[in-house]
């Protein structure tokens, strides 16, 4: 359809500047326009595009087969994306992994569960530096950097583990923590969210898109041989959405 904004447009530019254009016209010179009107941006069978009143006046009218095209293009790309969503499932399915506290999933980057993560002690003896918190402020989680003090560098995110949070807002900035953390002499980061599965591993996933440049199955794949993960299916299809923008800037500039 935008191969005709220009033509169209400009076709209404020219009938507008023309004297006399909102006197009142004939029907022969109704039909004349119409159809003029009719070539330059096309219809279908039953489609109305413009009208004129008594007076003269065209009114633009969008025919329903838009609406259905749309509605039929966005049903596809539903129904693709929930393919793509199950075919993930199948591959997180394939861990057999209990699910623990407390998991090494990439060297010096771990993901666990809120208890361990508020044992500041085993924190402490573990050695870790950083802690990325993706419930922060939700009900069970106490961290912030009032309360780990000066032992450790806090990051919090109040995400919801839900099918409407927008967690791709925070894929960024969570990220270059993550990844700043571990440029450090010694740096040792811990992920976490209540249970360790949804929400930490979606960031942990983003960073090794984002920083590592693998592509989502690949970092699924990398991480569910260290720990069991279930990202929701709001988060997997952001992920998507993730690694398709990465795949195709790399389409463009293979160096990135």
């Amino acid at each position: 359809m935008s191969v005709f904004f220009y033509p169209s447009s400009k076709y209404i530019h020219q009938a507008l500047s023309t004297a006399g254009v909102r006197d009142r016209v004939t029907d022969k010179q109704k039909e004349h326009l119409f159809l003029r009107i009719k070539r330059v941006i096309g219809t279908r069978r039953g489609a109305r595009w413009v009208t004129l009143n008594k007076d003269g006046v065209a009114r633009v009218s969008f025919p329903l087969f838009f609406a259905s095209s749309e509605i039929r293009m966005t049903s596809q790309k539903n129904k693709d994306g929930l393919a793509d969503i199950k075919a993930l499932e199948n591959i997180l399915d394939t861990c057999k992994l209990d699910l623990t506290a407390i998991d090494e999933v990439w060297p010096n980057l771990y993901i666990g569960n809120v208890e361990i993560a508020q044992n500041r002690n085993a924190l402490k003896k573990m050695g870790f530096t950083h802690i990325l918190n993706a419930a922060h402020s939700k009900q069970g989680s106490i961290g912030d950097q009032s309360y780990y003090g000066n032992a450790f560098v806090y990051y919090g995110i109040p995400a919801e583990d839900s099918s409407k949070f927008d967690l791709s807002a925070h894929f960024r900035p969570a990220t270059d923590f993550i990844h700043k953390a571990l440029k450090k002499k010694n740096g040792k980061v811990l992920v976490h969210c209540i249970m360790g599965v949804s929400r930490s591993s979606t960031l942990v996933l983003a960073y090794l898109m984002l920083h590592h440049h693998l592509t989502l199955r690949g970092a699924i794949q990398k991480v569910i041989q260290k720990r069991a993960i279930y990202p929701n299916r709001n988060f997997l299809l952001l992920l998507l959405e993730l690694d398709t923008q990465l795949q195709r800037k790399r389409m463009l500039c293979p160096v990135l």
